[in-house]
């Protein structure tokens, strides 16, 4: 007969219960800065939604009113150097911090010693969410899109879910570089439903990750319930199957917060390890706007009465009154104390005009910064030692002389050029599935690393959106990430983190942060892999401004081509093709630090007969039925693009083929939905179209997934004949 026994969990669920000596055993001065935080976020927010009726607030706001006691409690803990990340309704999280960060370490709210550094805080807060140049983005960011690094605010996010990766990311590189600094993930009951933090909470609870999941389970999404939409209404015991500890607490007060987050530190700071606390709070308005949530039908004004008995800034004053705390007149000294600097900070961002408010033209950020702090500037570059094949060769190689060459394959180009790094930086670090198995990852990309770096390179789960997250928020807290997503096509798992966070952030966040990561991945393009296994990404990273992109054809450039990626401060997809792996090619010997610009295209062959662009494969198909057409007369000139993104491309030397050669032929092997050439193509009309004598033309893949039989495949792709036939075509046409 069979028998079930019980199995432990891993970890332990509590429900957190303060009491009067709880109270007693908090310094005077937090409770006073709790006091003095619940009426600043309150007030501040009740101007926000004044504001936003006033339309002089563009786009949605989000407000916490209701639920100010979280911010209070978890801020009045945490230490200066402390880092928090922040969702769409984020404003008492992030005034909170900043506050306490600007105040003087001894700052006693009662002593109304407001300096102008905290009021500065809550004026470029206001001016961001008005949209303001003052404000922390200069504008670009909003309500939803906080960000101060100096203050330890890592940046809110309007993503339900999308900054825990970043957050988790943050608080590892913390731990790789041997700080002690918690971080602070803070999200809603919706966002616990993503997958994005399941595999991250994993991979935190692994790798002994420092960070706190801070649950605000304030009972709705937009009007959808918790308890419709999790099976398990105590959030908090969701994380035990991952082995990460949890207490339950009461989100509307200050002093069991205050209790649970001190808690919290304390253990990650003894012993590194996630922890998650889940806050029952309650958000006093709807999802936005200052109507209640009764007004929409999906809650009952009892239960709005019931939560509003508790609000904070109703009880908590009460209790510490009847603790002997503070009195009365303290509180109204606090609430005084609160308005006046959101008074301030209106008057900061408004001005008064026939009785009513508006904002000064002066204070609107210049329309041309609209553009700026995309991405990082090239005086990443200056100074970097460029060799180009040509260039070596018209000096004189090994045996006229000059500079000895080695035989390196393309593989072992990649496994060498990112040891290489490793040694410069202590910086770098290498994850991805299988990396450090297998004596060099499932392609042999990374070998060698683990024996020379086994505590720099990581073996992940099968998540893609986790730690291409955790990759990205490790990259703008100190680490430079190599990142490794073994086909293409898995990119589109981690989509929402590679082009909604680590593309855009940089620009939303007013160009304070940057993400220099290089993220590798292979084209397995005729391998027989199939539709979902044989993905040229190029014109899907094309299509996120920022993000470089860049594609080496051979041994000689990915060696230079990665080393300057790494140096750049921006998120560089190096792009790769499973056919070049086992080229051989002559690279300098002994010198892995040479560059390759970014950039910069390279003339394969030249010609005047017609200018064909084309990367990867390519080169050499086109190289291949170029001199077959030498033979009839017509000389061909192939272009290796090797930068690949709208910005990088090297329309320069386009331009100067099309003037000599008049026509265009652009070759890829991607179905033709997912080409870079239409692109291409309105791009040389655009610059070069007197300069054309004829149609620019397309070679692709046919617009299906490629499939898996060899007979298929083959038809679907293109072949050097086809290729050789445009060329003669496309030329012909010309003339």
């Amino acid at each position: 007969m069979s028998k079930r026994i019980a199995q432990q969990a891993p970890a332990i669920c509590s429900l957190l219960v303060v009491d009067d000596d709880d109270r007693h055993a908090i310094p005077r001065r937090d409770h006073e800065r709790m006091l003095a935080l619940l009426h600043l976020i309150r007030a501040f927010e009740i101007r926000v939604l004044d504001l936003k009726d006033a339309d002089l607030i563009h786009g949605p706001a989000h407000t916490s009113v209701g639920q100010e006691a979280v911010a209070a409690g978890v801020a009045a803990v945490l230490r200066g150097s402390d880092l928090i990340a922040s969702t769409h309704r984020a404003h008492g999280h992030f005034l909170a911090k900043a506050l306490l960060h600007y105040a003087p370490a001894d700052w006693e709210p009662l002593s109304d010693d407001t300096t102008p550094a905290m009021q500065d805080a809550v004026d470029r807060t206001l001016a961001e969410i008005m949209g303001l140049a003052a404000g922390w983005c200069g504008g670009r960011g909003g309500s939803m899109h906080l960000y101060d690094r100096a203050s330890g605010n890592l940046g809110s996010n309007a993503i339900v879910g999308g900054g825990i990766p970043l957050a988790t990311g943050a608080a590892w590189a913390e731990r790789l570089q041997e700080r002690d600094s918690v971080v602070v993930s803070f999200f809603g009951d919706g966002a616990i439903n993503q997958g994005c933090f399941h595999e991250v909470a994993n991979m935190a609870a692994l790798w002994e990750v420092p960070i706190l999941y801070l649950i605000e389970n304030n009972l709705y999404a937009v009007g959808t319930c918790a308890n419709d939409s999790s099976h398990v209404c105590d959030l908090a015991q969701r994380t035990l199957g991952y082995g990460i500890p949890s207490l339950i607490v009461d989100g509307m007060d200050p002093v069991a917060m205050y209790v649970a987050v001190q808690e919290a530190a304390q253990a990650m700071r003894e012993q590194p390890f996630p922890f998650v606390i889940e806050a029952k709070t309650y958000r006093h308005y709807h999802h936005a706007g200052r109507l209640a949530g009764s007004a929409f039908g999906y809650r009952s004004r009892d239960e709005e009465d019931e939560w509003l008995a508790r609000d904070p800034l109703e009880a908590y004053p009460r209790q510490l009154t009847e603790a002997g705390l503070l009195d009365a007149d303290a509180d109204e000294a606090l609430r005084a104390w609160a308005h006046k600097l959101v008074d301030r900070a209106t008057e900061a961002c408004t001005a008064e005009q026939d009785g009513q408010r508006v904002i000064p033209v002066e204070h609107w950020p210049a329309p041309k910064t609209a553009a700026q702090h995309l991405r990082s500037e090239d005086d990443a570059l200056a100074g970097l030692i460029y060799r180009e094949r040509d260039e070596v060769a018209a000096d004189g190689g090994a045996e006229d002389g000059g500079a000895e060459t080695e035989t390196l394959t393309y593989v072992q180009a990649i496994a060498a050029v990112t040891r290489r790094a490793m040694e410069r930086d202590e910086r770098v670090i290498v994850l991805g599935e299988e990396v450090a198995n297998l004596r060099g990852g499932a392609y042999q990309a990374t070998r060698g690393i683990v024996e020379a770096f086994p505590e720099r390179i990581f073996n992940t789960p099968i998540s893609e959106t986790g730690f291409v997250g955790m990759a990205g928020g490790a990259a703008s807290n100190g680490l430079r990430p190599i990142v490794e997503i073994m086909f293409p096509d898995f990119a589109l798992m981690a989509s929402d983190q590679m082009f909604n966070q680590i593309g855009k952030l940089r620009h939303m966040y007013g160009g304070q942060v940057s993400f220099p990561l290089v993220l590798r991945t292979r084209v397995a393009i005729g391998y027989g892999y199939g539709g979902q296994h044989s993905m040229d990404p190029a014109g899907l990273f094309g299509l996120f401004p920022g993000w470089r992109v860049v594609a080496p054809s051979n041994a000689w450039d990915y060696i230079g081509m990665f080393n300057t990626a790494m140096q750049l401060e921006d998120p560089v997809l190096v792009l790769e093709h499973g056919m070049l792996y086992d080229l051989p090619d002559q690279v300098p010997a002994g010198d892995l630090d040479y560059c390759v610009p970014y950039g910069a295209a390279r003339v394969a062959r030249p010609g005047d007969a017609l200018t064909v662009l084309t990367y990867l494969t390519g080169v050499g198909t086109c190289l291949e039925a170029a001199e077959t057409l030498a033979e009839e007369g017509l000389e061909i000139e192939v272009i290796d693009l090797r930068t690949l993104d709208y910005a990088g491309m090297d329309y320069e030397t386009i331009g100067e083929s099309l003037r000599k050669t008049g026509a265009a032929l652009i070759v890829e092997q991607a179905p033709r939905s997912q080409t870079l050439g239409a692109r291409i193509a309105d791009e040389i009309q655009g610059r070069w179209f007197d300069a054309l004598d004829a149609p620019i033309t397309h070679v692709t893949g046919w617009d299906v997934p490629p499939p898996v039989s060899r007979a298929l495949e083959d038809a679907a792709l293109p072949t050097m004949e086809g290729i050789r036939d445009a060329m003669r075509a496309a030329a012909k046409r010309r003339v």
